[in-house]
């Protein structure tokens, strides 16, 4: 018999939605909760033909405050005027509580039998058992679990932790994590769990441990050796063995004890070969590559080769707001804490945040850490705290990882975003070439490809095609911690700014922008000496690091696509804009030292015509290099000049821009020869852009093009008007192509939760 005590209002009504579905062989349709207007589920097939059900969870407040709550639907439900009316009701009902129920509800309420109290949900639940799998938390919580241990020899070691998990069973959400670990264990019979901390490993395991013990597993906890798992092992009898951060929480050099790695291969091996044995292993994914890397015999067995890895994308949009939900329900915040969270704007803005973790839900919903928070303040706490995520990286980078793993995420700190996995070793070696004789830090060999090893999966990620590998971090919110972290540690600040070669790391450090922590022009520039950082910039500025774009797939996967490199004048346009806050005399010097870089490259013919022009708006807007800027002009104009030669639209566009960066530096001769092939040849300068465009937004761009060329050189290109607008009439009639066939052999994807279906998830709370 279930008390349903463990469900949130939200779980109850999906609840009961399946087994009346399941009953009456018809589909529901679900409304908001809360101030609902006296519909929770609905049938309406026709005007004249209505069913609608109440659903109200009311098992701690017991009969009399149903009571008092149904009697306030009473004008709700009159003025909808159903053909029928049901209730149902966690609260256990006699036969005279039914009946002075529906007399609250006549006519609308015509039977006994359309009030449903706890023992008749338990009787439906008796009838439909499929329906009573697939609501998990109703059976890992119940009270058999604990009687299947009872008269076990583990009993006194587990029973305590198998009630820990029940209680917190009801704030879990299944997700593919759990689907994905029960097809490990049925196929090796052991699946690690592995993930960043706060993930949720932890509590994946737990549920898959109830799972078992529901099916007749005897649970086995090992806590601290493997030989705990061979002192307890029972032949033939069927045990589920659970090891709980295997590897251990507190340092990354010793996490085992001697010979531990092979009794745990050992271990895995036994239960491999005897189908009475299941077990379950946790550990931090990077935790997990270090000991691949220092443990040779769990590198050599593949070990890992049975791990599910818990990341943030398995969760979906509502599973998010469902464990959000499911923590709040169930805590002991005030109702006016509670109800401060539905407002959408921040609700939504929760649920959606980059740095969303089940760690950071949970603290959130504990009123002993926002004991000093007010209601109308909650719901910003909550976001501040997950805009700063320091408390769930800063135990992990201080203590878990390798000295030189540290280094690592530094060093793609510095980069924008992803990095080629090539240009990454050359920032690293150079880092920590310079971190070895300014600290006397130890190096390794093959140092990169070990950190590559330790880190990836857990912390960073590598995207692959057949040519390159594109590395980046796994979890923005590590990257937010970083950042913090750099804020207020100069002497790590000043090494990373000493050993930086890309301007890509240099522009990722050092662009001009106030921070959550700081406010000041650069991101690590506090404390540090501006000599520093001009001699960064002008080491870096002619080195480009490929930047990797990535090509993201229907399921979510991505892949290398493309690499290209930011130019020698977008890197100089930075530089100059980064110099605003340098005294005049120092930043003239700076720019003009910068601009012999592009005097080399005009000189060369080796500069970017399409970004040129931006170099010398930004030298123009300093008037202390008036000299070095005409100079450029000059050198620039020999370039522009050749007009003859203009085929593409690029071109056009090129010299419209260095027109309008430097006026009268082309002569008028020269300008008058770019009119007349406009206005003679301009649908054709056009056309090849116009064919190619795929949606309005090209098409509106090149329109703009077109109405800026008017003005710069004084025409009109009315045709080519005309012919944009016809391609976008084109575009309107154009038959959508029909799907890849390689599609319809795909998994089918769920629709994920929208705004509004969120919003009414958390009408609960406003009961």
């Amino acid at each position: 018999m279930y008390d349903f005590k463990t469900l949130s209002a939200y779980d109850f009504e999906l609840l009961v939605r399946d087994l009346l579905q399941k009953k009456l062989g018809i589909v529901l349709e679900s409304f908001k909760s809360g101030r609902d207007g006296g519909v929770d589920l609905r049938y309406a097939p026709s005007a004249d033909d209505s069913l609608v059900v109440q659903c109200k969870h009311y098992a701690e407040t017991g009969y009399s405050g149903l009571l008092f709550a149904l009697k306030k639907e009473n004008s709700k439900v009159n003025r909808l005027a159903p053909n029928r009316y049901c209730i149902a009701t966690s609260v256990p009902l006699s036969p005279a509580n039914k009946q002075e129920i529906r007399a609250i509800f006549e006519p609308h309420c015509k039977i006994d039998e359309d009030i449903l109290g706890l023992e008749d949900l338990n009787n439906l639940l008796t009838l439909y058992p499929d329906i009573e799998r697939n609501h998990y938390k109703l059976w890992l919580t119940s009270t058999t679990v604990l009687e299947r241990i009872v008269h076990s020899d583990v009993y006194n070691q587990t029973v305590l932790l198998v009630e820990s998990i029940q209680r917190k069973a009801r704030l879990y959400v299944q997700n593919s994590s759990f689907f994905d670990a029960l097809k490990l264990l049925r196929s090796y019979k052991y699946c690690i769990i592995s993930g960043n901390p706060g993930i949720g490993k932890t509590f994946l395991a737990e549920m898959l441990l109830l799972e078992h013990i529901c099916q007749g597993f005897e649970p086995v906890v090992v806590r601290s050796h493997i030989s705990e798992a061979f002192k307890l092992l029972k032949a033939n009898t069927k045990q589920v063995f659970y090891y709980d951060d295997f590897l251990g929480q507190t340092g990354w050099e010793d996490k085992l004890e001697k010979n531990e790695e092979q009794s745990i291969l050992d271990f895995v091996a036994y239960v491999r070969n005897h189908e009475h044995a299941v077990f379950i292993l946790t550990t931090r994914e990077y935790i997990l590559q270090q000991a691949r890397t220092v443990y040779e015999k769990l590198h050599a067995a593949d070990f890992d080769h049975a791990k599910c890895i818990i990341e943030l994308g398995s969760y979906t949009r509502r599973n998010k707001a469902h464990i959000l939900l499911n923590h709040v329900f169930f805590s002991d915040l005030t109702p006016e804490h509670k109800n401060a969270l539905v407002r959408k704007k921040s609700l939504l803005a929760i649920v959606d945040h980059r740095n969303y973790s089940p760690r950071i839900v949970e603290w959130m919903s504990g009123v002993q850490n926002i004991r000093d928070c007010t209601p109308a303040e909650y719901p910003n706490v909550f976001i501040s705290t997950l805009n700063d995520p320091e408390n769930l990286w800063r135990h992990a980078y201080r203590n878990h990882l390798s000295p030189a793993a540290r280094s690592m995420l530094l060093v793609l700190y510095s980069f924008q975003g992803s990095v080629d996995l090539e240009d990454l070793r050359e920032a690293f070696e150079a880092f920590r070439r310079l971190e070895a004789q300014q600290l006397s830090a130890m190096r390794a060999a093959n140092e990169f490809t070990t950190v590559l090893d330790e880190l990836e999966g857990s912390l960073i990620r590598c995207e692959r095609n057949a040519y390159s590998v594109a590395v980046a971090f796994h979890d923005p919110s590590v990257r937010d911690f970083l950042e913090k972290h750099m804020s207020i540690n100069s002497d790590q600040a000043l090494i990373l700014c000493d050993s930086l070669v890309f301007y890509d790391q240099f522009r990722g450090v050092f662009t001009p922008h106030a921070t959550l922590y700081q406010r000041n022009p650069t991101r690590i520039g506090e404390g540090l000496e501006q000599s520093a950082i001009l001699s960064a910039a002008l080491r870096t500025v002619t080195r480009a690091a490929k930047k990797p774009i990535l090509r993201i797939n229907w399921d979510g996967a991505a892949r290398v696509s493309n690499l290209i490199c930011t130019s020698l004048e977008q890197n100089i346009v930075h530089a100059i804009r980064m110099s605003n806050d340098l005294p005049s005399l120092e930043r003239a010097s700076f720019i003009v030292q910068v601009l012999m870089h592009e005097e080399k490259r005009i000189i060369t013919g080796n500069v970017n015509l399409s970004d040129l022009p931006q170099v010398i708006s930004a030298a123009k807007s300093v008037p202390e290099i008036s000299d070095a800027c005409e100079r450029l002009i000059e050198l620039a104009t020999r370039l522009y000049e050749n007009t003859d030669d203009y085929e593409e639209l690029k071109q056009y566009i090129a010299l419209k821009d260095f027109v309008e960066a430097a006026p009268n530096a082309i002569e008028d001769d020269k300008i008058q020869v770019v009119r007349t092939r406009l206005i003679e040849e301009g649908y054709d300068i056009f056309y090849f852009d116009i064919s190619r465009a795929d949606d309005e937004n090209e098409l509106d761009e090149l329109d703009n093009t077109a109405a800026a060329f008017e003005l710069t050189f004084d025409v009109s290109l009315d045709s080519i008007h005309e012919r944009i607008e016809e391609a976008k009439e084109e575009l309107l009639t154009r038959i959508e192509e029909p799907p890849n066939d390689w599609l319809d052999d795909e998994p089918r994807q769920t629709r994920d939760a929208d705004d509004t279906e969120i919003v009414e998830m958390f009408g609960c709370l406003s009961e």
